[in-house]
């Protein structure tokens, strides 16, 4: 465990050092800040509105920062060929992946709690109250981005950054409409793709499990159910992936 941590911790620095992670926060920051513009135009509804646009920004510059950072993360080993020397020492696969992983778990910890920090900040100064009833969201965006980062890890193991990157997104888009998904057959008519559509509805993972924004920004009750159940599932998808991951990284060259 100790060799884990050491890793993530590692990671964690690399990360947080990132130009790109730079300029993200600074563009959400910025963005975050601009929606005062919705005030004029909302016809009473500008705290609704304001929650909505604060919420979705995080949860968008959240799977940003694993995109770019995420799927970059064994690229960055094998481009400064640190790789070699990490690999050399007694640290089997499994602990170098899940060190990544936790590493950059951390990284996205910490960025939610700021944005929500930063957003709070905003609210109050906008419309001169901070509903708390919000941090909701953030206890469903960090198993959210849990299940994404081993997502991005998992895919990162076998793709290049840039195919990994836009799979991550991809992936990330159609789980989030998988119920959907598996009611094409019925809706095309077409019950031949009903073994395709179920075999991808019970493989993709199901993103639509951490959406609730809009109970939240209505102050809908949420059962305990759906906090166990975000929990759970994303801890043990999420603990699949990274054991596929390590065994995916166990068969790669370096050479």
């Amino acid at each position: 465990m100790s060799k884990i941590l050491t890793i993530a911790e590692n990671t964690f620095k690399e990360a947080i050092r990132d130009k790109v992670l730079i300029s993200i926060i600074i563009m959400g920051f910025i963005l975050m800040a601009s929606s005062k513009i919705f005030i004029p135009i909302s016809i009473g509804q500008a705290e609704k509105i304001i929650k909505d646009f604060g919420i979705s920004l995080i949860e968008i510059f959240g799977v940003l920062i694993v995109v770019f950072i995420g799927t970059r993360i064994f690229h960055q080993e094998t481009e400064r060929k640190t790789i070699y020397s990490i690999m050399s020492k007694p640290v089997s696969e499994l602990e170098f992946v899940a060190g990544k992983f936790l590493g950059l778990y951390y990284l996205i910890v910490i960025i939610q709690i700021l944005m929500f920090a930063i957003f709070f900040i905003f609210s109050k100064f906008y419309l001169h109250s901070a509903d708390i009833y919000l941090l909701n969201i953030l206890y469903f965006f960090l198993f959210e981005f849990l299940l994404l980062d081993a997502l991005a890890i998992f895919l990162s193991c076998f793709m290049t950054p840039l195919i990994s990157g836009i799979m991550t997104l991809l992936l990330f888009f159609i789980a989030h409409v998988t119920f959907y998904i598996k009611a094409l057959p019925q809706i095309l008519n077409m019950p031949t793709l009903s073994g395709l559509i179920n075999f991808i509805y019970y493989v993709l993972p199901n993103f639509s499990i951490f959406n609730i924004k809009a109970t939240v920004i209505y102050h809908l009750p949420l059962s305990i159910n759906s906090y166990i159940l975000a929990f759970s599932y994303s801890l043990l998808y999420s603990i699949i992936l990274i054991i596929f991951s390590s065994f995916l990284y166990s068969k790669k060259e370096f050479l």
